[in-house]
């Protein structure tokens, strides 16, 4: 599925080109504003849109097989529309079950959703509505996934909508807060009330560090919570959490972030190729050297080159990432060890620094006011279903005006041929209309309710003749 394999094992996909705005949607007809899904954690990327390398975000399940130690919730959005694929894939393998069962399953996933003269019909949809479940269909028939959308029947029957990213954001964060305090008692850490503990994730290899406390007490802290992929999922937990997607000032943090997200995604390159940290290498007259002594790009290309044989990555722009990479070779690597995104804790709560839309104690405030908005566009939307449904049950559809059309011209035809006379004997007294004859021929040809016979004639009893391209018994 277009966001598929939650629930299932895959091979590490360790990478992909993305630009500064992709993301992999699950989308479909009449889809949702919001986005359906990102694959990816955004990077920073030139403004000659150079493709750069990311890592994809893990499936769930996956994640958690790599690394059993983890006890934050995932924070990639991905897992954000789990629940409301699996409701849709459910939903329409069973369906595409039964499409299977008839004939033509492709006419009859028409007729279900417009021909409101089929018995199997369904009532009770809008357009929009018709539209997004054949086009559903139609996609699992074809042996495609089902697209997410927030306007499917399916979805607002079992859940009225999906949720908003701030809504997640807010989920992951309770899932967050709740695990450190759990790990702080199991490890018998206990923070000074009103303490103003910081909690800052580096962007290369996700350590977890604690400020504001004493030494010792931090090292504990760390050891505590540097388990599994914590610190990844709390990294991107926070990008995730940066006001600026919700229209307001971002933080600082947020702005250096975006300014060396570039040498991060270099080091995850190199990293993932290689396993070796390209800041404690050794870089002489712009070549940096792995600790036997080889050119460390050219590891970097052995090593790519093996996993894209394995299908174990994608296929990437060498040519522009070793651009990238012969930049930060001759200027050299500056550790930068404070950078990172932070997130405070105080009086047992997680908040953001810095700003007053975030997600912690008396910061919540703009997070109500969207929740309340966002509460208020589903019932919007369902009060003006239930008028479009009443409306468009008033007015015929557009198939159902051409189809009586077609109905009135055809019972014009069969009454030009219903007024010739026979004879008691079957022999016609009057010549019939041959032109209307014709034309019902054609009509009923073009709609696959006849099918003509050019080469083979039936062998039927008596006398055969072949009659406008028809067989017929004289």
């Amino acid at each position: 599925m277009s966001i598929s394999g939650i629930g299932g094992n895959v091979v590490r996909d360790y990478s992909a080109v993305y630009g500064s705005r992709a993301a992999v949607s699950r989308s479909g007809a009449g889809a949702a504003k919001e986005p359906v899904t990102d694959k990816a954690v955004k990077t920073y990327q030139k403004q000659n849109a150079d493709p750069v390398y990311a890592e994809r975000a893990q499936k769930p399940d996956n994640l958690a097989a790599q690394n059993s130690k983890t006890t934050f919730p995932i924070s990639s959005i991905i897992a954000k529309y789990e629940k409301y694929t699996k409701a849709i894939d459910e939903h329409y393998a069973k369906v595409n079950e039964e499409n299977k069962k008839f004939a033509n399953p492709s006419k009859h996933i028409w007729d279900k959703y417009y021909n409101a003269k089929s018995p199997y019909y369904v009532k009770g949809l809008t357009q929009r509505e018709r539209e997004i479940c054949a086009e559903s269909e139609k996609r699992v028939l074809n042996g495609l996934p089902a697209a997410v959308n927030s306007y499917d029947p399916v979805i607002q029957k079992a859940f009225g909508g999906i949720m908003s990213d701030e809504e997640w954001n807010d989920e992951v964060r309770g899932g967050i807060n709740e695990s450190v305090n759990q790990l702080f008692e199991e490890n018998g850490i206990v923070i000074p009330e009103g303490t103003d503990l910081r909690l800052r994730v580096d962007p290369y290899e996700y350590k977890i560090h604690a400020e504001g406390v004493d030494e010792a007490l931090a090292r504990q802290i760390e050891e505590a919570l540097n388990r599994g992929n914590n610190g990844r999922y709390l990294y991107e937990h926070l990008r995730w959490c940066n006001p600026a997607r919700n229209g307001v000032v971002q933080p600082k943090q947020y702005l250096y972030d975006t300014a060396y997200q570039e040498k991060a995604v270099m080091w995850h390159f190199v990293n993932d190729m290689t396993g070796l940290d390209m800041r404690e290498l050794e870089n002489r007259d712009g070549v940096i050297y792995t600790p036997d002594g080889r050119n460390l790009w050219d590891v970097v290309a052995e090593r790519f080159n093996e996993k894209r044989a394995k299908g174990e990555i994608d296929a990437l722009s060498m040519s522009a990432l070793y651009e990238d990479y012969q930049v930060f070779a001759k200027e050299g690597w500056d550790k930068e060890d404070e950078r990172g995104l932070t997130i405070g804790y105080r009086n047992g709560s997680l908040y953001d620094i810095d700003t007053e839309y975030g997600y912690g104690p008396e910061q919540r405030g703009w997070l109500e006011d969207a929740g309340k908005e966002h509460d208020q566009y589903w019932k919007n939307y369902r009060r003006e279903r239930e008028e479009n449904l009443h409306r468009e049950k008033a007015v015929p559809s557009a198939y159902e005006k051409w189809l009586d059309g077609q109905m009135a011209y055809t019972d014009e035809i069969l009454s030009e041929l219903g007024n010739r006379t026979y004879g008691k004997n079957g022999t016609l007294l009057s010549q019939p209309n041959l032109k209307a004859m014709q034309q019902l021929l054609d009509y009923a040809v073009s709609n696959g309710r006849i099918v003509p016979l050019t080469k083979e004639i039936l062998h039927l009893p008596g006398r055969e003749v072949m009659q406008g391209g028809l067989d017929v018994k004289a």
